[in-house]
């Protein structure tokens, strides 16, 4: 491999990668339906964040420590918390960037062959992450900085010196990511034929983060009841976060250049920061390229072990929800996007309960916890069970092996709804059982929303598994995973939230109209009326939907369009 950077041929190498890029946006490969979802989603998270942080920064400016007023300070002090924030989320995304592009993208087989310099290729892979990560940091910076101007007036170069944070944060993140992308690939392959482990930390992992949720959920309820956060912050917290701030390299110091403090130490040790990543990730380039191109020319690893025998005979069904079941379960990004998220979406329905129940109770003085029980089960469900999107697609081309089995096409399609089906009715389980342990729900109500919930996610995996069946796309790797998604996956998205915000807040509104013109006690039934009968017309319109024609459709399916 040549150790100098080729110029040329590096340009070369971003052109083409931009190319790849844009024809994502051609006709017939665009995803339109994701994409606009995604920028609204966007344009929605920024404007909740603008208000609420907006809101928070008026309390906290005001707070003084020792009877000092001093709002510069806790500028500083919240400033670096929110980099620091930002910073691992791209130092995350960076390091998962990098392992992609070097491991799992298709052009290394090619690269593999090729005259390519390592560091050249390195080098244009770090350059396109880099500029994904200055768009995200425009984003996030922008979106904080200038609400902080509107609450807090700032001199000209604070604006001057946030664009150039753009850039400068991202260097950083870049910087650090290819430092720890090496041993981050080493620790999955470490726990790649370790399903059991992997399992338990993903969902820990994500637990964890749910309950840091949870805690920002808290903080958002306080600030809508207009309790005043001043008593939380005292003296002894203050001179914890000041400790805390003090260790936050190097999000402190970029705090520090943006308020005009400490300006020539700040950035001779971000400048000092950025030197040390870039040698030290010099260094790892050269067994890092090695690696990826060895993986890619070899095709990955074999499980090792012993391999056991079958023990007994299966039925059809058994034996294709088996199949399916251990797709899914030695796939480390199914098995996160799959099952990690269905057993941890009972947490996100409880905290938002325990936040929006006494929230409405407080402003309004109406009890409706089952109906916002609905209506939470149903959204966080609809974004659980999106892994029937893909029940056709994950199957590659072992798909036509399956198709080749004197099996019927109702006993292999329906070998997919139905492990779909016993993930949802355990996480439907856990969400009734921890809500009518934590006193929102009585058992009967919780019965029903047990039922509720499992009829609905009984249509979503119809409805996903039909239209993926009549769109499918096998992936073009060896091991036939989808890394991408795609329409099929935007659509289903989209449909189960609409249907989630229609019939969760049908049945919340309607509570909310009847109790308080006091009618609530006499139309009680209505939220059973409304949740049930949707769920079972949304139930039956599913199944009818993915068994018309389908013993015809599965006979002559010859799609699979490679993605």
């Amino acid at each position: 491999m040549k150790d100098k950077i080729d110029f040329s041929l590096l340009g070369t190498l971003l052109k083409k990668q931009w190319r790849e890029r844009s024809a994502a946006f051609r006709k017939g490969n665009f995803d339109a339906v994701g994409f606009i979802f995604r920028i609204l989603l966007t344009f929605a998270f920024v404007a909740v964040f603008v208000v609420f942080f907006g809101k928070f920064l008026d309390i906290y400016l005001n707070i003084t420590l020792n009877g000092v007023l001093d709002p510069t300070e806790r500028l500083y002090e919240l400033l670096s918390i929110v980099y620091i924030v930002v910073l691992i989320a791209m130092v995350i995304s960076g390091i998962s960037q990098i392992n992609r592009a070097l491991f799992a993208a298709d052009d290394m087989k090619i690269m593999a062959a090729l005259p390519v310099g390592a560091r050249t290729l390195y080098v244009s892979k770090l350059i396109y992450i880099y500029l994904g990560q200055v768009l995200f940091a425009a984003v996030a910076l922008l979106t904080v900085n200038l609400t902080v101007a509107a609450h807090a007036s700032q001199p000209a170069l604070f604006f001057v010196f946030t664009v150039l944070a753009c850039f400068l944060l991202p260097l950083l993140s870049v910087g650090i990511a290819s430092i720890f992308a090496l041993p981050f690939h080493a620790l999955k392959l470490a726990l790649k034929n370790r399903f059991v482990i992997s399992f338990i930390v993903v969902t820990l992992i994500t637990a964890a983060l749910l309950f840091l949720y949870a805690y920002l959920l808290e903080g958002v309820k306080e600030m809508l009841l207009g309790d005043d956060l001043k008593y939380f912050f005292n003296e002894r917290v203050m001179t914890r976060i000041a400790s805390v701030v003090a260790a936050l390299y190097p999000a402190n110091l970029i705090a520090n250049i943006l308020l005009g403090r400490e300006m020539l130490v700040s950035c001779l040790v971000i400048a000092a920061a950025l030197v040390a990543c870039a040698l030290i990730s010099a260094f790892a380039i050269k067994k890092l390229l090695l690696r990826s191109l060895q993986s890619r020319i070899s095709g990955q690893a074999k499980v090792k072990g012993a391999r056991n025998s079958l023990v007994s005979a299966h039925s059809p069904l058994a034996a294709l929800v088996k199949k399916e079941f251990l797709m899914i379960f030695r796939t480390p990004n199914y098995m996160f996007s799959y099952f990690a998220i269905a057993v941890v979406m009972p947490l996100m329905v409880y905290f938002c309960m325990s936040v929006g129940s006494s929230l409405v109770v407080k402003l309004i003085a109406v009890d409706c916890s089952l109906e916002l029980s609905v209506f939470l089960t149903l959204l966080f469900g609809s974004l659980a069970n999106v892994f029937c999107t893909t029940n056709i697609s994950r199957d590659g081309q072992m798909f036509y092996s399956v198709k080749a089995m004197p099996v019927s096409p109702k006993t292999v399609i329906f070998s997919k709804v139905l492990l779909c089906m016993i993930v949802t009715c355990v996480s439907q389980i856990l969400c009734s059982v921890l809500l009518c342990a934590a006193g929102y729900l009585s058992v009967l109500n919780g019965i029903f929303l047990f039922a509720t919930g499992l009829l609905f996610g009984f249509a979503q995996v119809c409805i996903a598994t039909r239209i993926d069946f009549d769109h499918a796309k096998f992936s073009t790797e060896p091991d036939g995973e989808i890394k991408e998604s795609g329409n099929t996956v935007s659509s289903v998205i989209l449909a189960g939230l609409v249907v989630s915000f229609l019939i969760g807040g049908a049945v919340v509104l309607v509570r909310m109209m009847l109790s308080l013109r006091g009618l609530a006690n006499r139309f009680s039934y209505l939220t059973f009326v409304i949740a049930g009968g949707a769920a079972f017309l949304f139930a039956a319109l599913g199944y009818l939907f993915l068994i018309r024609r389908l013993n015809d459709k599965y006979y002559r399916f010859s799609g699979g369009g490679l993605l």
